[in-house]
């Protein structure tokens, strides 16, 4: 039992998917290079940069602000079954413990023998 206490213990400090802090930042640069997507065609006029490279600019900074999407919706996901993970396992450990407690109450009763 004692090795039990030890193994919930290194299951805790896992750490799963993004802090809170890697998530708020993720968060405030999709909302930043959204809102410089909004702004860029005023900007854009007055600049002297090619048209090809602002549009490959734009492109980049519209795929960073899905893929920051995705990963903040995979993270949720990853958080969600690591606690459907952990549940299971903190039943299996309970359903073990019965199991054994049956099979000792069998065995004091001598209904089940020892092999």
């Amino acid at each position: 039992m004692a090795g039990d206490n030890m193994n919930d213990k290194v299951l805790e400090e896992i750490t799963v998917g993004l802090s809170e802090a890697e998530k708020n930042d993720l968060e405030n640069m999709i909302k930043a290079f959204r809102k410089q997507q909004a702004s860029a065609p005023a900007t854009s006029a007055s600049a002297s940069a090619s048209g090809e490279v602002h549009k490959q600019f734009v492109s980049m900074s519209e795929n960073l602000a899905k893929f920051g999407d995705i990963l903040l919706k995979f993270d949720t996901k990853i958080k969600l079954l690591h606690k459907i993970l952990s549940l299971s396992d903190k039943k299996n450990h309970i359903m073990n413990q019965r199991i054994d407690a049956i099979i000792e109450m069998l065995k004091e009763q001598k209904i089940l023998s020892e092999k």
